[in-house]
């Protein structure tokens, strides 16, 4: 429940140091009562926060290989999978290598994808029962975590699903780092797939896609996108963004930063020069996956 604490003294304290003209203006109850949207309390509106649901492929891939790897196939114990951990993978490459065979999300895998949408079921559940009965103020769960996947990622030690110690989360709703293998559109069902829709006490999920400049060139490639965009709108998903480049161009700006000064990056709701990026961030976005055809 920390989060939801830290949520309302958030709130609290907007109303003091903050104001967003633009955004009232475009409210209807901010209109109607001359009120900031960044007040604690909009009269005949809700008290709204979030709480940042993070690394929800990691989660997912983790339990879908523990099921599967441990409980039913019994390909491992759950002694020899906790060793594995502990040294994270060091000298277990094979055993590392067996919990990354295991059901991933974003493959619109239902194995995986059944997981994925209890464990939002039993977010947004708690989210709504527990933020009103202890704060009196809707915490509605969002996977949005704004670039924090990665330091929290640096505290959080290796994982079942095979990512090592320190590595990053996976981010909002994407799934983790080379693990969607069978194109965007199943990262897309996937996101349908384990979204509860008719539950209330949500908000939005923020999907990162990669493409390679070869797959979206010409009209044809331009075509693709505008599909793509469109099946996302048609699943009722929330937010998307993308990245056009190649894994090679952006491990040559590391490299080379002065030669590529002008690299813009979309990173989690906002743009960036890559070459000003921290390591961290440089590797987490070398790290997704690459998707050469659509």
């Amino acid at each position: 429940k920390t989060a939801f604490v830290q949520q309302y003294l958030i709130n609290k304290l907007r109303a003091e140091h903050f104001a967003q003209p633009m955004g009232s203006a475009m409210h209807d109850l901010c209109m109607k009562h001359c009120i900031d949207l960044h007040q604690e309390q909009i009269p005949e509106g809700i008290n709204l926060g979030y709480f940042e649901y993070m690394g929800l492929g990691t989660v997912v891939d983790s339990l879908a290989a523990v099921k599967k790897l441990v409980f039913e196939e019994k390909k491992l114990t759950m002694d020899q999978l906790i060793k594995a951990i502990d040294a994270n993978f060091k000298g277990y490459e094979d055993v590392q290598a067996l919990l990354r065979s295991a059901p991933c999300y974003g493959n619109n895998d239902p194995y995986a994808d059944a997981i994925g949408r209890e464990i939002d079921r039993i977010s947004v559940e708690y989210g709504g029962k527990y933020s009103m009965k202890d704060l009196g103020m809707h915490n509605d769960v969002r996977y949005v975590p704004f670039t924090s996947h990665v330091p929290f990622g640096k505290v959080v030690s290796a994982t079942p699903n095979g990512r090592t110690d320190g590595f990053p989360l996976s981010d909002g709703s994407s799934a983790s780092h080379g693990a969607d293998v069978n194109g965007p559109t199943a990262v897309l069902l996937s996101n349908y797939n384990t979204k509860n829709m008719g539950m209330r006490d949500r908000a939005a999920r923020m999907l990162n896609i990669k493409f390679t400049p070869k797959c979206l060139e010409g009209e044809a490639g331009t075509e693709k996108l505008v599909s793509f965009i469109r099946t996302f709108c048609d699943l009722k998903l929330w937010h998307v963004q993308f990245n056009v480049l190649n894994r090679e161009t952006l491990v040559a700006a590391q490299k080379d930063p002065q030669k590529y000064r002008n690299l813009i990056v979309r990173i989690a709701g906002y743009s960036a020069y890559f070459v000003d990026l921290s390591p961290d961030l440089q590797n987490d976005l070398i790290a997704r996956t690459e998707h050469e055809t659509c």
